[in-house]
């Protein structure tokens, strides 16, 4: 945490010179404010005698310059100025608290900023399987909540660390000046004090962990039951959701109570104990002004009284930063272990960077377990893709496909075996340059609450109407968008909600063209579709891959009959491979997969 606020430390110096002066004002209108008393009370004392300047009389020497200071013609005049220099200490004190809550306030908020900006971006660096492992919810109350709660912390405690220390230590050296042995005294008791609030805060920390992730879980259930509103409404599960929801919510108030609860507890305590010390005080140093008389007067007794009340009210509000602050170190952790996860390499792109693919894209002996899993899914994979030949991978759910497509961009880094593009190993090549050479169509398409123009050009820069226009003609897409309120201009909505599932998949196809890459990515993107939609994208789908090298994933086996090579898996083994009339030939697995899905149609 002090690496993000050091970056601002002209403004740190700032908010400390501010909180010296309010403590410096904060103490001058309490020493004055006892003179009121003294000019009330003894109006006629005579100015005090020159004391010598050694340690043990820095409290004479204080007083005999203050007195020096305040006293005029008259006692009447005398208390008027002590008034004014009151008043002006209290003006000056609480116009330095306005300007350091305008300067902490600036700074925290710069400092979340930072934090949030860099969680995100960090987080778009993350590897495909850091998603894959986590609950959506949780990385959104991570950004979100966890980030507002490292916010709160500061918020709250950053100007009470800088002000509330340099209070209790201004005052307790005061008290230290004015009568060393009931400092002392107080001193003893503070120890105690703080070995409470320390084992109240780790409670309060650990208790906010468990909020904070149990927020988590509550995000991610309202993120699955909002985007799958319609499977609840269709399944009648609306109750069931609810009931999860209330339990998981029932959790999180639990622990919400819990932490609240420990948390309080420290203010009542340091209460307690404090007026303890003062009733002792109040007794052993009332027992020194009466019987000691000369000793210890009566001013310097009221003035340890007043700076000692003083002192309490900064330890009571240290007692709830420590609070507040457990809390934010909760949720920081959760924050730095998210930053703390090794991120991709991902580089400006640069076209130097982008691998050349004239020959073929190779897997040779490729085997994969997905990270954090002992089940081996990929087992000696070897697949020849050669430029503009379309590969088609078939099999049943679970054999493997959808793995190696992720594999082959490097969103998984293979276990063992290697990755060739044009005898280059893939691991060795630049990532964002890899990742260009790849265009994904896949059956969850990705669109954006934007129009239509910004999805079709995402991830081209500059793209033209033009361009964009020709795009959306080859994909089949025009007719529609045409009909749509403003044409290119008009905005989809969440995930392309206002659109049926093949305009959506149209869309993303024309996002493909525009990019127009060397290597196409097809996964299932026909499979969610009815009959007339597949033929809209099936049609966009063959000017896609016309002349494109096409990795191809599909259920529909008429869709890739006409593929260059078919490659059949099974338990995450190649178990046959050629085209379509020789795997049929061969009346093994394929022919199975074909029988099913055409026994009562000849095609």
């Amino acid at each position: 945490m002090l690496s993000y606020l050091l970056v601002y430390w002209p403004w740190i110096i700032v908010s400390l010179v501010l909180s010296l002066l309010v403590v410096t004002f904060e103490a001058l209108s309490l020493w004055f404010g006892i003179n009121v008393v003294q000019t009330l009370f003894e109006p006629n004392k005579e100015a005090l005698v020159r004391p010598e300047f050694t340690i043990s009389n820095i409290n004479a020497i204080l007083k005999y310059y203050s007195w020096l200071f305040i006293i005029k013609d008259s006692p009447l005049d005398t208390l008027k100025f002590v008034c004014v220099m009151m008043a002006t200490t209290f003006l000056g004190k609480n116009l330095f608290i306005y300007v350091k809550s305008l300067v902490t306030a600036r700074l925290n908020l710069n400092v979340v900023k930072d934090m949030r900006n860099q969680l995100y971006d960090h987080a778009m660096r993350l590897p495909v399987s850091f998603f894959d492992r986590s609950k959506s919810g949780n990385i959104l109350a991570l950004i979100v909540n966890d980030i507002q709660s490292i916010n709160s912390s500061i918020t709250g405690t950053l100007d009470k660390l800088f002000t509330e220390p340099m209070r209790v230590a201004g005052f307790i050296g005061l008290c230290f000046i004015i009568n060393v042995k009931l400092t002392l005294a107080v001193l003893i008791i503070l120890p105690i004090i703080g070995i409470l609030i320390g084992g109240i805060g780790k409670a309060v920390r650990r208790r906010s962990k468990r909020v904070l992730e149990y927020m988590g879980g509550l995000l991610s259930i309202l993120n699955e039951t909002i985007g799958g509103i319609r499977a609840v409404k269709m399944f009648n599960m609306n109750s069931a959701e609810t009931a999860k929801f209330a339990k998981e919510n029932k959790y999180f108030i639990h622990h919400s109570y819990r932490s609240t609860a420990i948390g309080a507890l420290s203010s009542p305590i340091t209460e307690v104990l404090g007026v303890i010390v003062v009733i002792v005080l109040i007794w052993y140093g009332g027992n020194q002004v009466i019987v000691s008389s000369g000793s210890f007067e009566t001013e310097d007794f009221m003035r340890f009284l007043l700076l000692l009340f003083s002192i309490f009210k900064p330890l009571k509000l240290l007692t709830e930063v420590n609070n507040q602050l457990q809390q934010g170190f909760s949720a920081a952790e959760r924050v730095f272990a998210v930053l703390d996860s090794k991120p991709e390499l991902l580089n400006e792109l640069k076209t130097e960077n982008v691998p050349s693919f004239n020959d073929c894209i190779e897997l040779h002996n490729v085997n994969f377990t997905y990270p954090g899993t002992a089940e081996q899914v990929l087992y000696d994979i070897n697949i020849s893709i050669k430029k503009g030949s379309t590969v088609a991978l078939v099999g049943s759910s679970g054999a493997g496909k959808s793995t190696i497509l992720d594999l082959v961009p490097r969103f998984y880094d293979i276990t063992s075996g290697r990755i060739l593009i044009d005898n280059r190993d893939a691991s060795e090549m630049d990532l964002v340059g890899l990742r260009h050479l790849f265009g994904i169509v896949s059956q969850e398409t990705v669109l954006f609450n934007d129009t239509v123009f910004n999805n079709i050009s995402y991830g081209t820069q500059n793209a033209s109407t033009e361009q964009v226009k020709n795009a959306a003609i080859a994909a089949n897409a025009y007719e529609f968008i045409e009909k749509m309120p403003k044409g290119f201009n008009t905005v989809i909505g969440e995930r392309g909600v206002t659109l049926s599932g093949g305009q959506r998949q149209r869309l993303s196809i024309a996002r493909a063209l525009l990019r127009n890459p060397p290597v196409l990515i097809l996964d299932e993107a026909t499979s969610a579709l009815d009959t007339e939609s597949e033929k809209y994208v099936q049609t966009a789908i063959n000017t896609l891959i016309n002349s494109r090298t096409a990795l191809v994933v599909a259920h529909r086996l008429s869709t890739i009959r006409n593929a260059d090579k078919i490659i059949v898996l099974e338990g995450g083994r190649i178990v046959e491979q050629g085209g379509h009339e020789e795997l049929l030939a061969l009346g093994r697995r394929y022919k199975y997969f074909y029988d099913i899905q055409f026994a009562n149609n000849k095609v």
